[in-house]
């Protein structure tokens, strides 16, 4: 599976690196570090369902985007998604490229490190994807709102 920004090899979820990747079905890119998520791959019951409520909001709407998906080859579409804080307050809204045939979604390394500025990218590449897959888990498990 490539990269849909810069066609490397994507990381598995199954990779010993990192526990997170196949609870949340991540595959991450080592050189820009985005996160493609995949219901289909997620062994957590609970990231696979919210997943795949989420693929809903990119069956029909949704610009078109010249990605295509890493899972099925067809174009993506992006959309924007707020999360909410447990304290009410909501995360500044990300762009997230959704499959509209599957479930799977692409996180671009830079709109997950927006919503935690005090992560910077190094050589370390594991060591940062592994903070972003923590981000992910976080946020899969707050409400959210898709524009």
């Amino acid at each position: 599976m490539r990269c849909p920004r810069d066609q490397c090899t994507l990381i598995e979820p199954g990779s010993p690196q990192l526990s997170l990747y196949a609870d949340n079905g991540i595959h991450c890119c080592e050189k820009c570090q985005g996160m493609l998520l995949d219901a289909e791959a997620a062994q957590s019951s609970i990231a696979r369902e919210i997943l795949n409520q989420m693929h809903e909001a990119f069956t029909v709407e949704g610009n078109e985007v010249a990605l295509d998906c890493p899972t099925c080859e067809t174009k993506m579409r992006v959309r924007t998604i707020v999360f909410r804080k447990p304290d009410g307050s909501e995360t500044e809204p990300i762009e997230l490229d959704g499959c509209p045939s599957c479930s799977s979604f692409w996180f671009d390394a830079d709109e997950l490190q927006s919503l935690t500025p005090s992560l910077e990218v190094t050589e370390e590449v594991p060591e940062v994807a592994g903070a972003l897959a923590v981000l992910i888990q976080m946020l899969l498990l707050l409400p959210y709102r898709i524009f």
